[in-house]
């Protein structure tokens, strides 16, 4: 099971929110504090140049002191096309009355900011694409005691090819925390568009935009502009369980692999067992002791389900999809995707070899792990 620091609940989501109770055929991915909030976040403690993150008081802390916006996104991909995705946050440099110096690297110069901003980001498909729920807060009248209101700005934001375009705005005053306190920000994405909620204790709808979804895999993430320090208390992303389980669906049967492997003369076609690990627990967790099939098609193959799921493993079934290799130029390599337990894909950067037609790797360099698989011979 790719744990990617995620600890992974199935939940019915009601946390004191109105409308926010989810149908129990969801499933919930819970990042908490207790597992370093997942793939938000790897590096307790760690410093960049301009930059902040830690993990403080059971919450997130990314701090940014440069001149551009900083994102950080969750390394989990989302297949599906409806998703939603929760952020509980606060920006501690966002009290009334209150200015923030950064420093330009590239001049030296030094800015002033009455306001900073920080947010959540969804539907990111490729560097530099995304779309953005950006919050920020500013005084009417602040040198008027009597008319003056504080506000907070919803805004929705595209980014494409560098070019942001701002495709909406709401402006609130109840309701939400309007220096640094708490507010969950909510994001329901389908094909038909996205809906934003926002509150301090009940999440109120404020925008919807017929934004399309992009085709294939999406990230989420929050955003810390300049100047913000931005916590974050929870994150909470929800896919649609029967979606996730189409991508995995095949349709081989025991018999029918049975019948296709004794007229294969395909050396790597057949049946291959666990045989052992070499893994980083704290990144990767093994989600049991696979047995597969490896079938041929016409770009590679497909590594079939057969038994030995130890994580959920009532949710897999024999004959269900659970990765494809396909060739590269070089001799026994393969560019790898793998359906984790949780039939989440890992397919950035992960590669498959095999050796002498009897011994398959799954390697995933970015956990610092891999898989060994042997060969069943008859």
């Amino acid at each position: 099971m790719m744990k990617k620091l995620l600890t992974i609940l199935l939940l019915f989501l009601a946390i004191g929110m109105a409308g926010t109770t989810l149908e129990a055929s969801a499933k919930t991915y819970y990042n908490s504090a207790n597992n370093n909030f997942g793939g938000l976040f790897l590096n307790p403690g760690m410093r960049m140049q301009g930059r902040y993150m830690a993990i403080e008081n059971g919450c997130l802390i990314d701090e940014n002191a440069t001149m551009a916006n900083a994102i950080g996104l969750d390394t989990l991909s989302i297949h599906s096309l409806s998703y939603r995705y929760q952020l509980r946050l606060a920006n501690l440099n966002n009290k009334q009355g209150k200015t923030r110096t950064i420093k330009n690297p590239m001049t030296g110069g030094k800015t002033t900011l009455t306001s900073t901003k920080w947010g959540l980001i969804f539907n990111r498909d490729s560097e530099g694409n995304y779309c953005a729920v950006v919050l920020s807060c500013n005084n009417s009248t602040p040198l008027d005691d009597i008319t003056d209101q504080r506000k907070m700005q919803v805004t929705l934001i595209q980014r494409q090819s560098g070019q942001v375009s701002e495709l909406m705005s709401y402006d609130i005053t109840h309701g939400v925390s309007l220096e640094d306190g708490y507010n969950t920000i909510c994001v329901d994405v389908d094909t038909r568009g996205v809906s934003v909620s926002i509150g301090k204790s009940e999440l109120n709808k404020v925008l919807e935009c017929a934004i399309p979804r992009p085709i294939g895999d999406v990230q989420v993430g929050y955003l810390v502009g300049p100047g913000a320090c931005v916590s974050i208390e929870r994150a909470v992303l929800t896919i649609d369980n029967e979606q996730q389980l189409a991508i995995t669906t095949t349709p081989w049967t025991l018999e029918a692999l049975d019948e296709y492997f004794a007229q294969s003369t395909d050396p790597i076609e057949g049946y291959w067992k666990y045989l052992d690990r070499d893994m980083q627990d704290d990144w990767l967790r093994l989600g049991g002791r696979y047995s597969l099939a490896v079938v041929g098609k016409d770009d590679g193959y497909d590594l079939i389900y057969i038994d030995g799921a130890q994580v959920k493993k009532s949710s897999w079934q024999s004959g269900m999809l659970k990765g494809h290799i396909t060739p590269t130029i070089f001799s026994g390599n393969y560019d790898l995707t793998w359906i984790d337990a949780t039939m989440e894909p890992i397919g950035e950067d992960a590669y498959a070899t095999i050796e002498n037609g009897v011994l398959l790797t799954l390697v995933f360099p970015e956990y610092k792990s891999q898989v060994r698989f042997a060969k069943v011979v008859e």
